[in-house]
């Protein structure tokens, strides 16, 4: 016994005919219905067995291939282009071929009655040994050997992939497989390939096929979806939306949109661009950046990139659903790749296209990570040098994205182990500056074209405003002696400029690290300047102040010969990493890392002109209990100035006391006043 195929056209009365034949498939599709029946075998039928690879591999198709089901539509819409391509290039030799001014398009034909699905195209079709060939070998390429047999030098970048592999992921879904086909030479006759994806197949000549190849697949039950036409429309604009050749289901064209990335970029307009850019990111916004570009080395890529208007909601914990389609030859591969980006990029939508992409297995697995590094790498490359030349042709606008999506290139800083993309996102910073009004942001370039030759630091001052920050006794050093410091109101700000270290020769700073001395004088007090105490009072007044805070909170105190406007500053060397460290430390333990890291690494640093410093000297002898407190609260505040206060409330006990001890002695003074009158 074996099974045939009647090729049977759409007429009411043998639409008739069909209803009362118990087929075991029927199908439609544009011109024809086919039944199978199974009737005695004829000398002419053909079975053959699977080679022995073959059928273990079977298995492995159907079952572990391929995460997703659904894309053994993908595969087979991409067999059809292939097949349609290779037409095209015949034709273009000026070889004779049957029906040469038949319109190049797929076919998709649908039935839920019988639990069917056909793809069919008119393309360049196979003859018996190219079926056998083809077909009968999973690990058999159509395409590839195509591609070998043209020769050096032939366009073959329309043919997406290899037919074996593909062609079997049809029993993914399906319980039967049958291949109607007929090869593009004229005179050449029909043939029909069935099997279950068993032991066997079986081919066997047939009349009445067009050229072309048709594959029906008879779906198993819990393959029903593939039959509906939205769930086969979603598959089809999901993967095979942007194929050269049209995609009809149903007799609607499906597949709209144009690849814009395989033009040139001077060919599309922004109109374009914003209608794609929405249909590949369901977002309604305009793109702020749009970057097309094409590469040959290190990896043959067309790529276009688009930066939201808004920063799109992000979980961080899980990237791995972000990132930009993948295609190989306008095939999608994968909806959202996250390792065609580093993380600082995920914000990014758009589409990137190799022809190096591998494609001999699964399009989806992708186990050649090192073709998908070198995309990456060139994306990141050309992204960077996007972003730069953008911040120079147009400020305000680099402005605006840089307030949306700052946080991401400190990401791309902290986390590159490249010096040279270190370098190139360094410049893409942006900082307030107190030289400039509130709100206007410089760079680093433009802050070393206006500073003097000799200088050889960046400095810098994170503060949570600039009213915070103008106010600080670290700016106001700075400042005094001329330098122009730049502000920061982002705490990641701190690691971001600590893991740059230098930028083009000058090391970044922190003002709180800045080791500019005041000018020595020759011990006169210029008009209107408070006078200073003498070193000696100083070095007592130090000593004491370092018992009374206790050698355990204090590592040592000493005065300070920096230019500022308050009693004290602390000095901490690596004060960044500190702060850090402490910012992660778990709330149970803070309170004890702090008092054990703060002991061994913070200076107190007295300001001898300070009237309260003056007076502390006095005050500790004449009014020991009110300086304890006094000291206490300058080295607090202090702490304060450099962001290293755990609990301020402890303060309040200390604050109360001394309000009350100045209420006091104001209430003495008023009193003697009051008797003196």
């Amino acid at each position: 016994m074996r099974r045939i195929v009647r090729l049977l056209p759409h007429s009411p009365r043998q639409l008739q005919s069909i209803r009362s034949i118990k087929p075991r498939l029927l199908a439609r599709h544009a011109y024809f219905s086919t039944v199978t029946e199974e009737v005695d075998d004829p000398p002419s039928t053909q079975k053959h067995s699977f080679k022995a690879e073959t059928q273990q591999l079977l298995d492995i198709v159907a079952k572990s291939l391929y995460s997703e089901r659904e894309v053994f539509i993908r595969e087979l819409i991409s067999n059809a282009a292939d097949a349609l391509e290779k037409l095209r290039y015949r034709q273009s030799k000026g070889d004779e071929i049957d029906n040469p001014l038949e319109t190049l398009k797929i076919d998709v034909s649908l039935s839920s009655s019988l639990k069917s699905i056909t793809i069919e195209d008119n393309g360049v079709g196979m003859t018996k040994e190219e079926l056998i060939s083809n077909l009968g070998t999973i690990a058999r390429s159509g395409s590839k050997e195509f591609i070998k047999n043209i020769g050096e030098g032939a366009d073959t970048s329309n043919i997406i992939g290899q037919f074996g592999v593909g062609f079997y992921s049809a029993f993914m879904v399906g319980s039967y497989v049958t291949v109607m086909t007929k090869s593009a030479t004229p005179g050449s006759p029909g043939y029909v390939w069935n099997s279950s994806g068993e032991n066997d197949y079986e081919v066997h000549e047939a009349v009445g096929i067009p050229r072309g190849t048709r594959i029906i697949i008879q779906l198993k039950d819990d393959a029903a979806e593939f039959c509906t036409n939205d769930r086969v429309i979603e598959v089809l604009k999901k993967h095979s939306n942007f194929v050269s050749y049209p995609i009809y289901l149903e007799g609607s064209q499906v597949n709209t949109v144009q690849p814009i990335w395989t033009r040139k970029s001077s060919e599309v307009t922004e109109e374009e661009h914003k209608d794609f850019y929405r249909s590949i990111s369901g977002r309604n916004d305009s793109p702020m950046y749009t970057l097309q570009f094409s590469v040959d080395t290190p990896v043959s890529i067309k790529c276009v990139l688009y930066v939201p208007q808004f920063i799109p909601k992000f979980d961080f914990a899980n990237l791995g659903q972000y990132g930009i389609s993948l295609y190989s030859r306008k095939v999608m591969v994968q909806a959202k790749n996250p390792k065609l980006l580093p993380e600082w990029l995920m914000f990014l939508q758009g589409v990137v296209d190799s022809e190096d992409v591998p494609l001999n297995l699964s399009r989806e697995l992708l186990q050649e990570s090192v073709i998908i590094n070198k995309i990456k790498s060139v994306i990141t490359g050309k992204m960077i040098s996007y972003l730069n030349r953008m911040a120079k042709r147009d400020a305000n606008k680099y402005e605006e994205f840089y307030k949306e999506y700052g946080q991401f290139l400190r990401i791309g800083l902290v986390s590159t182990e490249s010096q040279s993309e270190r370098e190139d996102l360094t410049r893409l910073l942006r900082f307030e500056s107190d030289k400039e009004d509130s709100g206007v942001l410089i760079s680093l370039d433009q802050y070393l074209d206006r500073a003097p030759d000799d200088q050889r630091h960046i400095y810098y001052l994170s503060a949570p405003s600039r009213e915070i920050a103008l106010a600080s006794p670290y700016y106001e050093n700075l400042a005094g002696h001329g330098y122009e410091v730049l502000f920061s109101y982002n705490k990641e700000d701190d690691v971001v400029l600590f893991k740059i270290e230098t930028y083009k020769d000058k090391r970044l700073t922190s003002a709180e690290a800045a080791n500019v001395k005041a000018k020595e004088k020759d011990g006169r007090n210029e008009e209107g300047e408070e006078p200073k105490l003498d070193k000696q009072s100083g070095s007592v007044l130090s000593s004491w102040m370092r018992n009374t805070l206790g050698k355990d909170t204090v590592k040592e105190v000493k005065l300070s010969d920096k230019h500022h406007s308050h009693p004290a500053v602390v000095v901490v060397e690596n004060l960044t990493t500190l702060r850090r460290y402490l910012a992660m430390t778990p709330p149970e333990q803070k309170e004890a890392s702090y008092k054990y890291l703060l002991h061994d690494n913070v200076t107190l640093e007295l300001n001898p002109q300070h009237p309260i410093i003056r007076k502390l000297a006095d005050m500790k002898d004449s009014h020991p209990e009110v300086a304890e407190l006094i000291a206490a609260q300058v080295f607090d505040n202090a702490l304060i100035n450099a962001d290293l206060v755990h609990d301020p409330r402890k303060m309040i006990p200390r604050l109360n006391k001394i309000l009350e001890s100045t209420l006091d002695s104001v209430e003495v003074s008023s009193s003697s006043k009051f008797q003196n009158e």
